[in-house]
């Protein structure tokens, strides 16, 4: 079975034989045979052996991920939550579905960070707090290390994933591709480079989800309940309601005043 899973641009691991699609510009689209998911990635010459076209195996790969979405759940409260998927967490950032519907329930625009493959924490831009928290996690991922670090910068969802820049509203990017930089190795995003079928003049590939849409997921993976109601843009969270010390509740039978 395959699986769309992101990639950094900077990870040496990933290279021209590999097929991978341009996402951010940290991040690209790579896929990966499994289970155990993560270890081997699709490369030209598998699409060959196995008479698959690009777009067949993303189409395959995005289904196999959305099959996988009822064991989504979200950890932790607001003003920060994540995500849990059993390690796989940042390929939800290729199910569209998953971020209109959270968009709906955090203040201002959707913002996550994903510095890790398995590590996706999101927030609104409409909570300081949340934004902070954002920052020092992705941070902290980063200074601690790993080998599947992916991006220090955090996205906003605006139908699309663009970066985010604290005070500035942008559009989704145009053009997500390596913004400049020159990544290890002539990977193309996409762009078939080596072999008998190099295509050297072609456009490079862009990840898209594209075709029809599938149906809605299930509900377990939203926000969960406040003490007090659902989080929403006024009170997020919404905190619990004051208590009154003990010495001042009303003893029973006594009457009320």
């Amino acid at each position: 079975m395959f699986l769309p899973l992101l990639v950094s641009v900077d990870d040496t691991r990933y290279g021209a034989e590999h097929l991978l699609e341009g996402f951010t510009p940290d991040l690209a689209v790579a896929y990966s045979f499994g289970p155990p998911y993560g270890s081997r990635f699709v490369t030209w010459d598998d699409l060959d052996r196995l008479h698959l076209g690009r777009r067949t195996l993303r189409r395959v790969a995005l289904d196999n991920l959305h099959r996988l979405l009822p064991k989504l759940r979200i950890d932790g409260q607001p003003p920060a939550p994540m995500l849990s998927f059993g390690g796989l967490e940042s390929s939800v950032l290729l199910v569209d579905e998953v971020w209109v519907d959270l968009s709906r329930s955090v203040p201002g625009e959707l913002v996550v960070g994903v510095p890790a493959r398995d590590v996706v924490i999101f927030t609104g831009t409409g909570s300081r707090p949340g934004l902070a928290k954002v920052r020092r996690a992705v941070d902290r991922i980063f200074f601690a290390g790993g080998q599947h670090l992916l991006s220090q910068e955090l996205l906003v969802w605006q139908d699309g994933w663009s970066a985010y820049q604290p005070g500035e509203r942008l559009d989704a990017l145009a053009d997500p591709g390596p913004a400049g930089r020159t990544p290890p190795g002539d990977r193309a995003w996409g762009r078939r480079t080596v072999g008998a079928a190099a295509e050297p003049g072609r456009e490079p590939y862009r990840w898209s989800s594209g075709g029809e849409p599938h149906p809605p997921t299930p509900a377990r993976y939203r926000l969960p309940r406040q003490r007090t109601g659902d989080p929403g843009p006024a009170g997020w969270p919404e905190p619990p309601p004051p208590r009154r010390p003990a010495r001042w509740r009303d003893r029973p039978g006594d009457a009320a005043g």
